[in-house]
């Protein structure tokens, strides 16, 4: 069975956070897997959501525009210096930016906009600092 056009984004997506360079001491949590942090915990959680679908071809031949947004919540533990925290949520903007191509099989996720840092969310044991990373795919061209 071949891979839905779904699985492929999600991959690609994925693939490049486990791309960046984390600074010592911080772990990513991807979706669906297991852990547990600690008061103290510094670690980059991730999310993947789609969006409504665009239709572009009247005869639907080709496949619709997809789209979403990916959320990496940057978890830093209060009471430690939140600029420390501020500066991975610049870093993942960098690694996420305007003009970032993933191609998984035949399939190309693009971002055509800078990742944006929203406001700070002061949690029980935790600062978090998201980053939203608007995303398309567009459909290929039949040959």
């Amino acid at each position: 069975m071949a891979d839905t056009v779904e699985m492929k984004i999600y991959q690609a997506l994925l693939i490049r956070c486990q791309a960046f360079s984390l600074p010592a001491g911080v772990t990513m949590v991807l979706p669906g897997v297991a852990y547990s942090p600690t008061a103290q915990s510094k670690f980059v959680s991730v999310e993947v959501h789609f969006n409504r679908s665009i239709e572009t071809d009247l005869s639907f031949d080709m496949d619709p525009i997809r789209q979403g947004f990916m959320r990496t919540n940057v978890m830093w533990p209060k009471g430690l210096a939140i600029v420390d925290g501020y500066n991975l949520a610049g870093q993942l903007r960098a690694h996420l930016r305007r003009g970032t191509k993933l191609l998984q099989t035949d399939t190309q996720v693009r971002i055509d906009e800078d990742p944006e840092i929203g406001g700070l969310v002061t949690g029980e044991t935790h600062h978090n600092i998201p980053v939203t990373t608007r995303w398309l795919c567009y459909p290929q061209v039949p040959a």
